[in-house]
């Protein structure tokens, strides 16, 4: 009997386990086979009832799961398309074209256009855009225009395949799809800047036509002509049936969009949104660590269904944006996107992305024609290049933007009108800053001087008080108001802003990036004197030099300035500052060489400006000592007449407009005493 009812209940329990996997497992952990059923039921019911125009309720493209199409050549072999039915059994004649390749634009940079797009009669999409100007080049191989849309491996997407499942439903039996077939190519509308491609519905009921033209712009206005940087893109949908059709379809956004320097970039790939708000556009920003998440959540992805002024993908400095036309729209409602994952990797930040768009549902009368337009640019992220769309704000100035702006400004000034290259433009910026900031600077100097000097009375205080901790704090700061320290210590802070905006501003600018200087062949990464032959935790197998001496300057600096221990707790104190220098180096190792040189420019400047101070001591306690003793002097005892030196007025004028207040103490010549007895 127990083994009976341990039989029994064995069976039982198998049975629900096997119907919970079926129904619940199954769907959870392999959605693409439920799919795959689905797609051979689909192609049973089009085989038997031979259908000359497409269900009504069957339109609808369905989404790819955003976390199925990154593994899409892995899912190849299970997908409806793998597995066709006879050609024999269907009676509807599937239009066949050959194989092609056309390219709009030119590659040469003083031609009309801007860049130069492939496009593949395979679904009719886009198989490569290159920009031709000679300053976006591969950074790998600087011979090669740098290219912003492609192929990806282990994926089958390409930019702006179409999926309408009006006609899809058609090609399913025969193992096609609007995406695999070839198109054909119209050649009486065929030139350099325009291509025609069109397909026909295997019932006869629909005519698809997918127009590209590409425009052309102004060679000498690239920073600033969005118009040679825009790709249009036209859908058609022509009733050639007796009956209405109800047209939806799915078009895939940028594929290929490169990922550049990936171990020192700043910014990795993100979905830039721009919905329609009122009168102005609302941004959001989804990072591909975001989608990558996503796209393993049971959930899914996040949909977009707000009216879209601009959706597209962006990196560091470069952006593909794709502005449907207000018009695609019916009954009020607007198109709905969502994000892709479209290659994973080992570190999600790192996976490549994309998007896709799915249509309102439309109907198409006998004879009529559906068309939708989308305008897609592709080139570098500058404010005025990207103004025309509403989405200058994709370029991240950071908390202090408009200090970024001004930085740029006067790098650009530098560069293009004084015909400085960007290394020499950016120690030029810090002299700039570094000079406007003297007056601050000074302060800080003098105050870390009267520091220095009091350190014995501190230690006096201390040993004073060393029993009430109170009273020792409280002489401390009454010491400190005394020697201006808070005075010289506080305006420093606004160099904190100046030195985030600097940063931002070095991090975002395309006209850094393969910038070059000395040995350095891109100012927006890391130097890279040379390649180590081994990889170091966290450094990696680069060598940067330009890190190293930043951080040997701030050592210096350190060194130089600090007091001179009074007792072991101050020495301890310095001995951690060195350290926290060695760790401030490992953080600035892989920061762009730009900022680099503008910290060891501003270094530099410092420790020459605190030279400068000690030769000449302005202090208003050094200015009233000297007075005092040219007063005891004797009349006799001046008799040189000897002017001050060029240089020592120069410094007197300039610490007088620093310090007003010492304007009654610059120098002035010693009378002369000719005529006199």
């Amino acid at each position: 009997m127990d083994q009976q009812r341990r039989f029994i209940t064995f069976f039982v329990l198998s049975l629900g386990a096997m119907f919970l996997w079926l129904n619940v497992g199954l769907p959870f952990f392999y959605p693409e086979l439920i799919e795959k059923q689905a797609a051979r039921q689909i192609a049973e019911e089009e085989k038997r009832k031979q259908a000359q125009v497409a269900d009504p309720e069957g339109t609808s493209t369905p989404k790819p799961d955003p976390a199925v199409a990154a593994n899409d050549s892995d899912n190849a072999d299970d997908s409806p398309a793998a597995e066709p039915a006879p050609a024999e059994e269907s009676q509807q004649q599937i239009a066949e074209f050959p194989a092609r390749t056309v390219a709009l634009g030119s590659l040469d940079p003083k031609s009309e256009f801007f860049m130069q797009v492939e496009l593949e009669a395979e679904g009719a999409a886009v198989k490569s855009l290159q920009l031709n100007d000679k300053r976006y080049r591969e950074l790998n191989d600087r011979e090669r225009p740098l290219q912003l849309l492609g192929s990806v491996k282990g994926s089958k997407l390409a930019t702006f395949d179409v999926r309408a499942g009006a006609v899809d439903r058609q090609l399913i039996p025969e193992g096609k799809s609007l995406d695999s077939v070839n198109w054909k190519v119209v050649e009486d509308e065929l030139t350099d800047r325009k291509a025609v491609f069109e397909y026909p519905a295997p019932d006869g009921s629909l005519v698809l036509r997918k127009i590209y033209e590409l425009h052309t712009g102004d060679p000498a206005r690239r920073d600033t002509s969005a118009e040679g940087y825009e790709l249009k893109v036209t859908l058609k949908f022509q009733n050639t049936g007796q009956s209405a059709a109800e047209v939806q379809y799915a078009l895939q956004g940028p594929i290929g969009f490169p990922l550049e320097d990936e171990d020192n970039t700043r910014r990795y790939l993100a979905i830039q949104a721009g919905f329609m708000n009122g009168g102005g556009v609302r941004r959001e920003t989804i990072l591909a660590s975001e989608v990558y998440n996503e796209a393993n959540d049971p959930e899914g992805v996040e949909e977009f269904r707000a009216p879209l002024r601009y959706l597209g993908v962006d990196g560091q400095f470069f952006a593909t944006l794709l502005m449907p036309d207000p018009a695609n729209t019916a009954d009020g409602q607007a198109p709905v996107s969502q994000p892709m994952l479209i290659s994973r990797a080992r570190e999600e930040e790192r996976s490549l992305i994309s998007f896709q768009i799915e249509s309102v549902p439309a109907q198409v009368q006998p004879g009529q024609t559906v068309s939708h337009d989308y305008t897609l640019f592709a080139g570098p992220k500058r404010t005025a290049l990207l103004q025309p769309y509403d989405a200058e704000g994709i370029i991240e100035y950071g908390w202090f933007g408009w200090i970024s702006k001004i930085m740029l400004a006067i790098l650009h000034f530098f560069h293009d009108t004084v015909y400085l290259p960007y290394g020499i433009s950016i120690i030029m910026l810090t002299v700039m800053v570094r000079g406007a900031m003297y007056p601050i600077s000074r302060k800080h100097a003098l105050a870390a001087k009267k520091m220095k000097e009091l350190q014995p009375k501190f230690e006096e205080i201390k040993k004073k008080h060393e029993g009430d901790k109170e009273k020792l704090a409280q002489a401390q700061m009454e010491l400190m108001k005394e020697s201006g320290f808070f005075a010289g210590c506080l305006p420093m802070l606004l160099q904190i802003p100046i030195f985030i905006g600097l940063y931002q501003a070095l991090s975002v600018s395309v006209d850094l990036r393969m910038a070059e200087f000395l040995w350095i062949d891109n100012l927006a990464s890391p130097d890279k004197l040379f390649t180590l032959p081994f990889s170091i935790p966290f450094l990696g197998n680069d060598f940067n030099l330009l890190p190293i001496l930043t951080v040997g300057l701030f050592i210096a600096q350190q060194k130089m300035f600090s007091p001179p221990p009074a007792n072991e707790e101050q020495a301890l104190q310095q001995k951690m500052m060195s350290y926290m220098m060695i760790f401030i180096g490992f953080m600035f190792y892989r920061v762009p060489a730009g900022l680099c040189i503008y910290f060891i420019a501003s270094s530099l400047w410092a420790i020459a400006e605190r030279k400068i101070l000690d030769l000449h001591d302005t202090t208003a306690e050094t200015l009233k000592q000297k007075k005092a003793d040219s007063d005891k002097k004797k009349p006799g005892d001046d008799t040189t007449g000897k002017k001050p030196g060029w240089f020592r007025e120069q410094m007197a004028a300039l610490d007088a407009a620093a310090n007003p207040a010492n304007k009654s103490a610059q120098l002035k010549p010693a009378p002369s005493r000719k005529g006199k007895k």
